[in-house]
């Protein structure tokens, strides 16, 4: 109820920037997504304008009340992003802000060496922790002793503040332990490899233990959350695993290895099978308590699950990142004056974390991620193409058994292609799931050479070959008929014929069944969507697309294919509630 109130408090304070909070709203619908040049480009962008000109990185921007005053914590760690952002632009422009935010922390650094937290002034590990992520890295590239000098009192500090067993719970955010200070112990111990000091890499390695000691045996870090009995949110349980990757880069131990993959492979599974995004937050047994995106935390998972590929080589975890970042991509927002760049904290805006905020620290994971996908060398399209698959295998919907609509389209299909039937010529089924038309194509029509192609199911039979309607696995001009049934509505269309027409011979038949949006389920669709009742979720990046019949003609007739034919299918028995198309169009 409180929360609830809050919201509304936000909401009459946000109507001054009403234009702001219509373009935000938009934004949670949105499905474009560029190169990630262009995405980066556009957060970099982004982070430059939250610079203030003491030289910090701005919290955050609120849709309530505008910019934010400067973050100490997270301007420590934005900087080597920055820094990696401005290699991969090649402008300049980035590295001068991150120096510039490194020469602000150096005046801000309290006289005992730590940081403080900018509401209340309290000095605390984990904001000196973050600072000293940001204070390692510029010394690094600089060699200026005048940050040496500031890692080493950061370092002193957080040791002598330290507890026996290994946390911070004195100098911690509301007085208790968190394993997700594993981010401070491995700035500790990078510090300590910088300053040549044992004591400060045997301090970060018992804080680390102690950590270890509180994963259960499903990978869940207790007291991984803000506050003691309230669940974390996806942010700070991925926090944990960052730290400890962070360590294990430096160590090799495989007990950390262990026990990041314990916890990651639990994410993986429930990311493949149950949650098509992590959740806003788990409880210790990872029962999804909050269904709302928290976007920073989706931004760590899917920097998280890349640099998990990079040790296992588990495909799953590549595609769930990409399928991660392909979310928001589409949602980071594209327009407006203040907003351009950013990603909301919380998907709705007005979700539980960081309600009406858009925070600096989230767009900073969103670059880090988007760099490391850079090395996989993916279009959109073909994060498309993986989004789209992992939609597909949480729903399963690809089935083996014919249905009365199937038997529709191969009778439409029958009478259109009799005068063929006696003939040598070959036909592929294009995204033909676990093959159930293949095999009746293959009894009806003995003479012809028949395959399928498909990015899921090409395991099923051996006709089946492993591509998709943006990669045929067949030289030009290889076929005299490409069918695709329900297939195109989930792609790009334009890719997709393009990548079809060099398939087809010249005067090649393409046969398209595709579902009609003037119909009962069509008029339905939406709301569906929008309940989570369907394939693709309420925000998907990606939502198939029912066109009409004066749309396919004009984007065949685009794309260079000729003779259209549309037959409308009244699909099921009854009448007007769900309709198909049969298409026949020719090269």
């Amino acid at each position: 109820m409180k929360r609830k109130i809050y919201n509304l408090y936000l909401l009459l304070r946000s109507i001054p920037r009403a234009d702001e909070l219509f373009l935000s709203f938009k934004s949670m619908f949105d499905e474009r997504v560029y190169s990630n040049k262009k995405h980066l480009k556009m957060a970099g962008e982004w982070l430059l304008k939250m610079q203030n000109k003491d030289g910090g990185y701005a919290r955050k921007y609120s849709l309530a009340f505008g910019k934010d005053k400067s973050y100490i914590e997270t301007t420590g760690y934005i900087i080597p992003s920055l820094f990696a952002l401005s290699d991969f632009l090649k402008d300049k422009r980035f590295k001068e802000s991150a120096i510039k935010a490194s020469n602000w922390l150096l005046s801000v650094q309290n006289k005992d060496g730590s940081f403080s937290e900018i509401d209340n002034n309290r000095a605390f590990a984990f904001d000196t922790g973050q600072v000293l992520i940001g204070l390692n890295f510029i010394y690094k590239k600089t060699k200026d002793p005048k940050f040496l000098e500031a890692i080493k009192k950061a370092s002193i500090w957080l040791v002598e503040n330290q507890e026996e067993d290994g946390s911070w719970e004195k100098v911690a955010y509301n007085s208790q332990k968190h394993t997700y200070y594993t981010r401070v112990a491995a700035a500790l111990f990078e510090a300590g490899e910088i300053l040549e000091d044992q004591k400060f890499k045997l301090a970060a390695l018992k804080m680390i233990e102690w950590s270890l000691k509180n994963q259960l045996s499903n990978g869940f870090f207790k007291h991984s959350s803000f506050l003691e009995k309230t669940p974390p949110f996806l942010h700070t349980i991925i926090y944990v695993l960052e730290g400890l990757l962070d360590i294990y880069e430096y160590t090799k131990d495989p007990k950390i290895l262990n026990a990041i993959l314990k916890s990651t492979e639990t994410l993986k599974n429930i990311n493949l099978k149950r949650d098509l995004l992590l959740c806003s937050e788990y409880d210790e047994n990872f029962n999804c308590l909050n269904r709302e995106r928290c976007t920073t935390g989706l931004a760590q998972w899917a920097g998280v699950a890349l640099r998990v590929y990079e040790i296992t080589k588990d495909d799953a975890y590549k595609n769930l990142a990409v399928s991660t970042l392909f979310y928001l991509k589409a949602k980071q927002l594209k327009v407006g004056k203040n907003l351009k760049g950013s990603l909301l904290a919380s998907i709705p805006f007005w979700g539980k974390y960081g309600s009406f905020d858009l925070v600096n620290w989230g767009v900073k994971f969103f670059i880090d991620a988007l760099l490391a996908e850079e090395k996989l060398s993916l279009k959109p399209r073909e994060e498309q193409e993986i989004w789209v698959a992992q939609c597909f295998l949480k729903t399963e919907v690809v089935s083996t058994n014919l249905t009365p609509k199937d038997q529709k389209y191969l009778d439409e299909f029958k009478k259109s292609f009799k005068d063929l039937k006696s003939k040598k010529i070959r036909v592929l089924d294009l995204g033909c799931g676990r093959g159930k038309l293949l095999e009746e194509l293959e009894k009806n029509y003995p003479n012809w050479e028949i395959f399928g192609v498909d990015p899921l199911f090409w395991t099923q039979k051996a006709n089946i070959k492993r591509g998709s309607a943006y990669k045929i696995p067949f030289k030009d001009e290889y076929f005299d008929i490409i069918l695709s049934v329900e297939v195109l509505q989930h792609t790009y269309l334009d890719f997709a014929l393009k990548e079809i027409k060099r398939a087809l011979k010249k005067d090649g038949f393409l046969v398209i069944g595709e579902r009609n949006p003037f119909s009962i389920l069509g008029v339905l669709k939406p709301f569906f969507e929008l309940r989570g009742k369907w394939m693709y979720p309420w925000d998907s990046p990606f939502r198939e697309k029912w066109l009409s019949k004066n749309r396919w003609k004009k984007i065949l007739s685009k794309t260079g294919f000729r003779n259209c034919k549309i037959l409308t299918i009244e699909g099921d028995g009854k009448k007007f509630v769900n309709r198909y198309f049969f298409i026949k169009a020719q090269i």
